[in-house]
């Protein structure tokens, strides 16, 4: 039994950039979970082996998220705001309009897109097929296997606070601490959904058409910044995506329990995304992505 990972592939450097939707996610989510809730409602049939826990890894076009703390609509000028073209790609000459949508998770806003690696778990937290969790021991695994994966990647030490996510320092005191990594967790009868979300190489700081977080206070935390690794580091570029899912992949197996035939390697299989195009019924390969606009000059 094997973590099954479903990376949604994307094109953030292609001219144009191409991304999937955060809806095309949720689509691949909300299938995982049904399977597992199914198996749930037969009574845990002997004969029915249950699904395996899968994680979803996928960098999305720009989206403005609002959670349940959010009970205030927007403003029509608000959500003008928000919606603006976005310089958000690393392709040059490219803009997206993010979408704003509302998920099932606690807090209020933040976002997703380039430059940012999505990973969202779907586990049964008392599937058989591995160790049981509580709600807390789940989140504490999310975060333990964010913060295992930016040292083992970057040796870059992470840590926790009262505050969902992880953090990591740039100053002194509470006010030097920067979220590198969110987390947002939506639970139905014990089946987890949604995730975090890391910040690799998204801008952090300048004007609102470039740096995405300059719209928002992100997750209502107004004496709290947001950073990414490349400016944490320092660095040029943004890592990769890919790279960073692969090993975040296997260290959220280690953490549930989750071994291979020896019982020893955390044990992930990779699944076909074409596969998923055709289970999902996707009129095309253009079906839940969006391209970014070229800007006028």
């Amino acid at each position: 039994m094997a973590l099954r990972h479903i990376a949604i592939p994307s094109w953030p450097a292609s001219a144009p950039p191409r991304l999937p939707t955060y809806a095309l996610a949720t689509r691949v989510q909300s299938a995982l979970q049904q399977a597992q809730q199914a198996w749930k409602a037969t009574s845990f049939d002997a004969a029915a082996p249950p699904p395996p826990p899968s994680l979803i890894s996928f960098t999305p076009a720009p989206t403005y998220t609002l959670g349940r703390r959010q009970t205030e609509p927007l403003s029509a000028s608000e959500l003008a705001r928000l919606r603006a073209p976005l310089r958000a790609s690393p392709a040059a000459g490219y803009a997206f309009a993010p979408e704003v949508l509302h998920a099932p998770r606690g807090g209020l806003a933040t976002y997703h897109g380039p430059g940012q690696a999505v990973l969202w778990p779907v586990v049964d937290l008392r599937s058989p097929l591995h160790a049981h969790l509580g709600v807390r021991e789940y989140t504490c695994a999310l975060e333990r296997t964010t913060a295992a994966t930016l040292r083992r990647v970057f040796g870059i030490t992470g840590f926790t606070t009262s505050n969902p996510g992880v953090w990591v320092r740039e100053g002194d005191g509470e006010e030097g601490e920067r979220k590198i990594s969110a987390l947002g967790v939506h639970l139905r009868r014990h089946v987890a959904g949604l995730g975090v979300a890391i910040n690799l190489g998204m801008p952090v700081a300048g004007p609102e058409d470039t740096n995405p977080w300059a719209r928002i206070v992100a997750c209502g935390l107004h004496d709290r910044g947001v950073t990414s690794v490349a400016a944490h580091l320092g660095l040029a570029a943004a890592p990769s995506a890919e790279d960073v899912a692969a090993v975040w992949a296997e260290e959220f197996a280690a953490r549930i329990g989750v071994r291979g035939g020896d019982g020893d390697a955390p044990a992930v299989e990779n699944d076909d995304w074409k596969s998923w195009e055709q289970r999902l019924e996707l009129d095309g390969p253009d079906d839940g992505y969006v391209e970014g606009q070229a800007l006028q000059t």
